[in-house]
Parts: structure tokens; sequence; C-alpha cells
């Protein structure tokens, strides 16, 4: 800043424009380097109507206005400002960013992409489009911008957590959950152990995925979606007593949290809570009246309760959505017979025995 300042300054002595327009510039500046923005936007605007060749200037107060969340006037004036200047690649930098400030991720992603193309070393311009792809809902787009790069920098914190945090949301769980682990110990990020445990979770890592939960406590216990991934995560190593406490407390916090209620239900069910298990499971499904697994939950319920035919019409919704869920047809089966439906019984025990052997392993049960 200060070189821009002795620069323009000596531009505008020469231009003869007298010590008016010098005086302006050194009091914006000044102005934007205490903070008083709205004062330096002033004192902008009277300069370039003075002189409105003036590049840096007309910048500098962009920047000001993006401090003000004046994002549509900043990005004005950032246009204004490469009409005169436009390979300025500071200015494209910045214009990209208050599109970003302003939630216009379409439109950062275009400009950053140029950028990008002309500077595909430029980490910084790469993890901020890649972040932009995400947003966006375009994750494979970030994975292939950053995956070069995490090359040549794989310690880089940013990079390692945009492209572990993209490859989750693609599918690769492990790889994904690795790049986050690494970005959780380098920066103490309680985010990203969350984030990487409950991709391991997803992965049916629940042993690792319980270590980077406990991490991400450590660091943050009050972080919004912790308990309820550190509950499921206590549930699945076999810990109900644990996981029921921090369930409790997750929905303390946050009443509609439908993942705390599907797996407290579960988990009160299989102590044969019955009464507290209805509660919890009809809590999840007033949240989420399709979800299979609070669908399931209920039939198995109702099935505990002796309510053969209404477990059976919930246990045929799960399996109509789910073709493929075992345990679901093995209950079926069962139902079916114990309503003396052997015909119905045989069926689903046909494909309980194809399923069973198209896979070396059972069905795994959907987390929601």
């Amino acid at each position: 800043m200060r070189a821009v300042i002795c620069l323009l300054a000596a531009a505008l002595a020469a231009s003869a424009q007298d010590s008016t327009a010098e005086e302006l510039f050194r009091t914006a500046v000044q102005a934007q380097q205490r903070g008083d923005f709205p004062e330096a936007v002033r004192d902008y605007r009277r300069l370039l109507g003075m002189r409105p060749d003036l590049v840096d200037a007309r910048a500098n107060l962009a920047a000001a206005l993006v401090h003000l969340n004046r994002f549509d006037e900043a990005i004005t004036e950032y246009h204004a400002a490469l009409k005169a200047d436009p390979k300025n690649s500071a200015i494209l930098l910045n214009l990209a960013l208050a599109y970003y400030k302003k939630g216009d991720y379409r439109s950062t992603s275009s400009e950053l992409s140029a950028l990008h193309a002309a500077q595909p070393s430029d980490t910084r311009v790469a993890i901020l489009l890649a972040d932009c792809y995400s947003k966006l809902g375009e994750d494979p787009r970030a994975v292939t911008t950053l995956m070069p790069l995490h090359q040549a920098h794989p310690d880089d914190l940013d990079l390692n957590f945009v492209l572990g945090s993209a490859l989750t949301r693609t599918g690769k769980m492990i790889e994904g959950a690795a790049l986050l682990e690494q970005a959780g110990r380098q920066g103490n990020s309680a985010d990203a152990y969350l984030l990487a445990g409950s991709a391991l979770l997803k992965a049916s890592e629940k042993t690792r995925a319980l270590e980077d939960l406990r991490e991400a406590a450590q660091l943050n216990a009050a972080l919004p979606g912790l308990l309820t991934q550190l509950g499921i995560a206590e549930e699945g190593n076999g810990d109900n007593g644990r996981a029921e406490k921090d369930l409790r407390k997750a929905l303390e916090a946050n009443p509609q949290d439908f993942e705390a209620a599907v797996h407290l239900g579960g988990i009160l069910y299989a102590r044969r809570d019955l009464d507290q298990a209805r509660t919890f499971i009809q809590r999840a499904l007033e949240l989420q009246p399709t979800s299979t697994f609070a669908i399931y939950e209920m039939a198995l319920l109702k099935s505990a309760r002796g309510e053969i035919e209404a477990a059976v019409a919930e246990l045929e919704k799960v399996v109509k959505a789910d073709p493929e869920w075992l345990e679901a047809h093995v209950k079926l089966a069962a139902l079916y017979y114990k309503l003396g439906r052997p015909a119905d019984g045989w069926r689903e025990r046909q494909i309980v025995d194809r399923l069973t052997s198209e896979r070396t392993g059972p069905h795994t049960t959907p987390q929601q």
C-alpha cells in the first residue's frame, strides 16, 4: 500500500492537478488504513471526480466498498478499473473475491477460471476456485482442479481441507478422510476432524471415525453436529450408554436433528424401552417421512409390540424403496410366516437367498 501511495502521489504532483488531488488520495488511504471506510469512500469518489483515470484509486475505492458490504458498487468499480488495466491480476483477483463475498459463486468461478488458466500453479487461486465449484455442487471439478497441485503441495492445509471435503462428497470417503485428518492435525481443526469422522462413518470405518470425532470434541466440543456424529460412532462401537447421552444432548441443542432422533430411537429399541423408542422414531419420521431407516426402525418397534400387520406394512414400504436391503427381507419373510402367509414368506426367502449369494457380507443398514 505504501508503494502505491508514493507512486500515485508522484503521478498527481507531476500532472499539475494541484495539491488538492494529492491530499485527497493521502487522506483516503489513511482513512482506509485505520478502518474508516465511509470516509475513504467519500475521499476516493471526490478524487475520481477530479481524476477518473486513476486506476489504483478506483481499485482502492472498490476494496473499501467491499469492507462496507456494498458488493455491487465494488464490482462496478473493479470492472471500471479493469477497462483501463484489463490484465491487472491483482484487480482481477479482488473482483473475484468481491463476487465470492457477495455469494455469487458462479461469477466468482468464471473470473477465477481465467486466472487459473493463466496461473495454474497459483495455489490460492486454485483453492478458491475449487471451493466455488464445491459450493455450486460441482465437486468433481473441484477435485480435478486441485489434484495436480496436491502432488506439488502435499502439506498445504487449505488445499487438503478443500480437496478432502470434495473427495468425500464424490464418494471417495477413505481418500478424502485421510486429507481431512491431515488438515486436522496441521491446523488443529475441529471442522476437519468432524468431516473426516463423518466420512469414515459412511465408509463403515467406525473405530477410526470415533477417534477423529473425539479429536474434534477435544478441540471444539460445541461444534454444530459433532455430538450427533459422535453418538452415532459410539453406537457403532458398542458404547450405547455414552451414545445415548450424546444423542440426547444433540437433541436438546437441536430438536429437529433427524439423525440424533433416529439413532437414539434405535438405541432405546435395542434395550427394549419401547415407549421411549417410539417417541424418538416418530419424531424422526415427522422430520423425514420417507426415510427408509426410520420406517424400518418403526417396523421393528411395531413387531416387538405385537403389531404384526402394521409392521409388515412398514417393511413392504422399505423393500419397495430399497430392494437390496437384506435384513428387511429377512424380517419381512419371518412376519409373513407369522401371519400365516407362506407363499409371501417363501417369495421373500427366495429374495434373501439371492441377495445372500450375491454378496460376501450382509447389506449395510443405511445411516438415515
